[in-house]
C-alpha cells in the first residue's frame, strides 16, 4: 500500500483526488485507517456540515454511501452537482438542516462512520449535537470529529 498525503488515495487505489491541505491530509490518514480496519465493507457514512462533498464524493467513489446534513441549500446543490459528474448521485443523499437539529434527521444506530468537521465551534450547544451523533452510530461505528481550538480559531 503506497500512502501518499499529496493525493487522496486509499488501498487498492479507490481514492484519487486534488492536493490536500495540512487539515485535509490529517483527516484523511484517520480515515484511511478505519475504512483499512473495515476491509471492503460498504460503509454508511454521516457526513455532517459536509457541505459540497469534498468527503462524501470520494467516499461515494469508493463505494460507500453517504448522507450529507449541512445547512446551506447552497452547498448542498453543489454537493448534488459535483455527485452527478463523479457518477456517485445515487450513493449520496443532501440532507438541509443544521447540527442542532441533527437528532430529528437521522436514525438512531443507522451509521457505521460519522463526519463531523468544523460543525460544534458554531452549534448553539454542542452537547445534544454529540448525543446524536453518537446515537446515529451502529455499535462498533467510528466517528471523526474536528473541533477548532481557542487559539485555532483565533489564528484561522
Amino acid at each position: 500500500m503506497t500512502t501518499r498525503l499529496d493525493r487522496v488515495e486509499q488501498t487498492r487505489g479507490r481514492f484519487v483526488g486534488p492536493p490536500l491541505t495540512p487539515r485535509t491530509a490529517a483527516i484523511w490518514s484517520v480515515l484511511r485507517a478505519e475504512l483499512d480496519r473495515r476491509g471492503d465493507t460498504e460503509l454508511t457514512v454521516l457526513d455532517v456540515g459536509g457541505g459540497t462533498g469534498g468527503f462524501a464524493v470520494p467516499l461515494a467513489r469508493a463505494g460507500h454511501r453517504v448522507t450529507v446534513v449541512d445547512a446551506s441549500p447552497d452547498a448542498l446543490a453543489a454537493l448534488t452537482r459535483r455527485a452527478a459528474e463523479a457518477g456517485v448521485a445515487d450513493r449520496i443523499v443532501a440532507v438541509q438542516g443544521d447540527g442542532d437539529a441533527l437528532a430529528g434527521l437521522v436514525e438512531p444506530a443507522s451509521v457505521d462512520l460519522v463526519l463531523c468537521h468544523a460543525v460544534l465551534e458554531v452549534v448553539d450547544d454542542p452537547t445534544p449535537v454529540v448525543a446524536a451523533l453518537a446515537s446515529a452510530l451502529r455499535p462498533g461505528g467510528a466517528a471523526s470529529v474536528l473541533v477548532a481550538g481557542r487559539a485555532a480559531a483565533v489564528l484561522g
